[in-house]
């Protein structure tokens, strides 16, 4: 399984919605990972401004037509992908015709695709064709045929065959670009809008200016390999611009910039698109031909108000692994900042960057960049806010693509995550009575413990049983233990709970206080909630007055010893607890459940914690409620125990487990490697979709092989 189809489907059981801006090959990677995950539902969003080759001859033949070649690409290959049609269909719409060739070539090709002689390249893949796709074919190739002659030449050499049918389609569908896309890839089996263009198909041509405000007056300009470009702006015009309007630009650069805005083409955003931007969970801006192919989608009238406006998706730019002709002598950070400068339309859109973009991910190939044609990273630290960027090998090998898995695991398994409904265990212990654990269950339900996304399960342990109808009206399950409560592990730990929540019933907690430690465990970052009465300062003074108003030295005692167990955590785990012997706690289940604790114990927080802290876990401390109850009705922590629990935390900090030392706890509990190998992440091998998820939360990206931005560099 692969790693972006790791984890389980969205609660309410939809897919994951993810909207892809890629070219015409650059996110091919990225498109493999995503398209064959029946977990997402996939939005490829590209444009049509490409004008060189065969693409360009279609455009001036057609005269209101964008390009068709990189929505040809993309089918072929999602069609591939997917297996969704012949592929031989897929071979002969990937055919092109010999150099030099003319209409004779292409009734050859059309008596090819009816089953006649022709030639050979067309006539081999299309014997293997059923009727019907023979038939659509021909339908558009004749249709296309239709619009020649009357004095319209077409240059035909080394022209695609799909460019061909695309443009036939084009005629079929009323000049209607959006719909010619649809038709398109129903041509080859796919679904319509997986294969989406940004803009409503308005006809716009793509021209720029480099750093000396010299014209490219083209796509095919601008892409130009034999060329690099430092480009400095780029422009959406109405039509192509004539060899005067060319000259008069070029003869005045420094009006170059308002002569080509004056000529802005008036495209609007795809209202299929605006929709799945909306609905998105995660919008990826790939790498690629920059300025030709993704920076121009950015551009659309309305694309970036659409992505602002969606609030919670994760919006991901990857930078390229190497450079090309549009960038060359760019380094990661350029094409950061030149990507934010157009989806804020130039400046226009007043909108914070974060809402546009929320990761940046940058390949740092491990070794000098000289060696290599590599983007290098440039001064990545002078980025605004470092949580933003991450840096890391994401190169397959040294093959210049990304490598898919790692990219993408870690996004959507943090949006996994974010949906995931936690099995949490509450054990309700040391009560006394039946009464005060069902005071604490209503307290529960009155604190909205039920409104939570957590799958509750209540244990306590009593000879007697809570009335049924009583636990039948409850908003979760209830389960009495009637060995009591030393059989709370043993009955609950093959349940396959994420937490365990232990509270004293005694009386002096509320039970609502349990539903604000649960509120913060739906995220599954935190590996435990400990609940302090020190932060509740009132609280925890009337408590001390309460029990040693006969006896102020030994409450000076037991009020110093408190400090002294908080101080002893600072300074052999560098980490101050403040309560520690709090009776209201939620932890990971693989804490709880160990052998080496004993929930029974006194001591039973000072082994968890000792545990926790040893592998630097992610520990909230929040204020809880604590009502004082005399000594003479509960038992209370001595200053016995209080040496035995210093005791106990300085031993585990010495002899515990090397499994404890030096690794983060996933979300069941297990260990994140520091590297973990990718071909694991792809294959779901080697790694649980809990562990994958802690790789997308905060500490993993500390421990595993998807990092923040390097502290070094960011220093």
């Amino acid at each position: 399984m692969p790693a972006a189809n790791a984890g389980s489907r969205l609660s309410d059981g939809r897919q994951l919605n993810v909207v892809l801006f890629s070219g015409g090959r650059g996110a091919g990677v990225l498109t493999r990972q995503l398209v064959g995950n029946p977990q997402v539902s996939l939005t490829i969003a590209i444009n049509g401004y490409d004008d060189g080759a065969s693409t360009g001859e279609v455009r001036r033949f057609l005269g209101d037509s964008l390009g068709p070649s990189d929505f040809r690409k993309n089918a072929s290959r999602l069609a591939s992908e997917l297996k969704s049609c012949n592929p031989a269909l897929i071979e002969l719409l990937d055919a092109r015709l010999p150099a030099g060739a003319t209409d004779a070539d292409l009734r050859a090709a059309l008596d090819a695709v009816a089953g006649g002689a022709g030639d050979p390249a067309i006539e081999a893949p299309a014997a293997r064709l059923d009727i019907e796709s023979r038939e659509a074919l021909s339908r558009a190739l004749s249709r296309f045929a239709g619009e020649l002659g009357g004095g319209r030449a077409f240059d035909f050499s080394d022209c695609s065959l799909g460019n061909l049918v695309f443009a036939g389609l084009f005629l079929l569908s009323a000049r209607d670009f959006n719909r010619t896309v649809d038709a398109y890839a129903a041509l080859v089996g796919l679904r319509p809008g997986l294969i989406d263009n940004v803009t409503d198909g308005t006809n716009a041509w793509l021209v720029g200016l480099d750093a000396g405000a010299r014209l490219l007056a083209s796509e095919e300009e601008i892409v130009d390999a034999e060329r690099p470009n430092s480009i400095r702006d780029i422009f959406l015009i109405d039509r192509p611009l004539t060899a005067q309007e060319a000259a008069a630009i070029r003869e005045s650069p420094a009006a170059a910039e308002a002569l080509l805005e004056a000529r802005t083409a008036r495209v609007g955003l795809n209202p299929r698109l605006a929709g799945r931007v909306a609905a998105a969970d995660l919008i990826i801006y790939a790498p690629g031909t920059q300025h030709s192919s993704l920076f121009p989608s950015y551009l659309t009238p309305g694309l970036s108000a659409a992505i602002v406006a969606n609030l919670t998706a994760i919006k991901l730019l990857i930078t390229n692994i190497q450079s090309d002709a549009e960038i060359a002598g760019r380094n990661a950070l350029d094409i950061i900042g030149r990507a934010v400068f157009y989806l804020k339309e130039k400046g226009r859109l007043q909108a914070p960057t974060p809402c546009l973009i929320t990761h940046y991910l940058v390949n740092d190939p491990g070794y000098s960049e000289s060696e290599k044609p590599y983007v290098p990273l440039g001064p990545i630290d002078t980025i605004e806010d470092p949580r933003l960027v991450r840096i890391g090998n994401y190169e397959e090998g040294v093959s210049g693509r990304h490598d898919a898995a790692r990219v993408l695991a870690p996004f959507i398994a943090s949006i996994l995550g974010r949906e995931e409904r936690r099995r949490v265990a509450v054990l309700l212990h040391d009560a006394g009575s039946i009464n005060k654990i069902a005071q604490t269950l209503l307290e529960m339900v009155r604190g909205g413990i039920d409104r939570l996304p957590l799958d509750l399960t209540v244990f306590y342990g009593s000879r007697e049983a809570l009335d049924s109808r009583f636990t039948g009206s409850l908003p979760f399950a209830v389960r009495r233990l009637p060995d009591g409560d030393a059989s709370f592990a043993r009955e609950a730990r093959a349940g396959g709970f994420d937490y365990v929540m232990l509270f004293e019933s005694s009386g002096m907690y509320r039970g609502e206080d349990l539903a604000g430690l649960a509120s913060h465990l739906g995220g599954g970052r935190l590996d435990a909630v400990w609940g302090s009465r020190r932060l509740s300062v009132r609280d925890i003074e009337e408590s001390y007055r309460l029990r040693y108003r006969k006896n102020a030295l030994l409450g000076f005692i037991s009020h110093a010893g408190s400090h002294l167990l908080s101080l002893a955590y600072l300074a052999f785990y560098r980490r101050y607890i403040s309560d520690t012997l709090s009776a209201v706690r939620a932890v990971r289940a693989d804490v709880a459940f160990d052998p080496s604790v004993d929930l029974t114990d006194k001591r039973a927080n000072h082994q968890m914690l000792s545990a926790l802290l040893r592998r630097k876990a992610e520990i909230l401390e929040i204020p809880v409620q604590f009502f004082p109850i005399s000594p003479e009705k509960v038992k209370r922590t001595s200053p016995l125990d209080g040496l035995q629990a210093l005791g106990t935390l300085v031993w585990r900090r010495f002899t515990a487990r090397d499994a404890d030392s030096g690794a983060g706890v996933g979300d069941a509990g297990e260990a994140v490697p520091q590297q973990a190998r990718p071909d694991r992440l792809r294959q779901g091998s080697g790694e649980s979709a809990e562990a994958l998820r802690a790789k997308a939360e905060g500490r993993a990206y500390e421990r595993a092989d998807v990092p923040p931005a390097d502290p070094e560099r960011l220093r």
